[in-house]
């Protein structure tokens, strides 16, 4: 890996690759300098045929996996002077108009990059998460969370609304009910106390990268085109019909079944 970054720290450890959101002195808040920096690794350990699993994890030294967005210093000055996610100039392309048409959510975006990766990709939230620090692991494959991490979907609180492709992955992770509770609540809670299927495990913190690691081990004893084309299946096939999905897996299938 030879990319240098300033806010995701890269470890690779056999083909486990780890990034650490790294801001330590701001319980490892999301800038747009750290969104930039996550999806430059995401999509290079996409096409690294070294890499077999991504695990995202927070910097230990940071207190927290993710405090939810720094307004305070979110890459730009923007943001600065208005206080508001909306104004972030990075969420531009560049040469654009700040206006509805070409603005985009940057957590949106970094949950994209979870979501086009050729690897799977594990959370693992070994501390404290709200805002895009609980959003961004709906995004991933598996979650494994610190039994007293404080969690929640607090937009409701703070004027803003669903991001970082939350408004579909969360009600997929714990059904209809139960996501508007946690979203219109604004709830802040422990993550032993989270409903069934936000979270895969809940352990104590100290146990939390290793439990991921070893999730991480399992995955690599499978077949690298097996785990590209079956979680892209989940991910794509969970709204189509029936007959949809049986076409799918069957040109998939096929695909793998006679590949060298």
């Amino acid at each position: 890996f030879t990319m240098s970054f300033t806010c995701v720290r890269v470890e690779d450890e056999g083909g486990i690759r780890v990034l650490q959101l790294s801001r330590p002195g701001a319980r490892n808040a999301w800038t747009e300098t750290m969104r930039g920096e996550l999806e430059a690794a995401l999509d290079q350990a996409s096409r690294d045929p070294s890499v077999r699993v991504v695990i995202i994890t927070g910097d230990p030294q940071g207190g927290a996996f993710c405090a939810g967005m720094d307004l305070k210093d979110a890459g730009g000055p923007a943001a600065s002077t208005t206080g508001g996610p909306a104004h972030l100039d990075e969420d531009l392309p560049p040469g654009r108009p700040n206006n509805q048409q070409w603005w985009r959510d940057g957590g949106g975006t970094a949950g994209l990059a979870i979501i086009r990766s050729t690897k799977p990709v594990i959370a693992a939230v070994n501390g404290s998460a709200v805002g895009v620090g609980m959003t961004l692991p709906l995004c991933c494959d598996m979650t494994v969370a610190a039994e007293e991490a404080k969690v929640g979907f607090v937009f409701g609180k703070r004027g803003l609304t669903m991001e970082c492709l939350s408004s579909t992955m969360l009600s997929r992770c714990v059904g209809h009910k139960q996501a508007l509770e946690l979203v219109l609540t604004g709830r802040v809670f422990a993550a032993k106390d989270a409903p069934p299927g936000l979270f895969n495990y809940v352990v104590p913190a100290s146990d939390v990268l290793v439990k991921a690691k070893a999730l991480a081990t399992e995955v690599c004893q499978t077949s690298p085109q097996s785990a590209m084309i079956n979680r892209y299946m989940v991910l794509r096939n969970a709204f189509m019909s029936p007959e949809e999905a049986h076409l799918i897996e069957s040109r998939s299938i096929f695909t793998a079944s006679h590949s060298k």
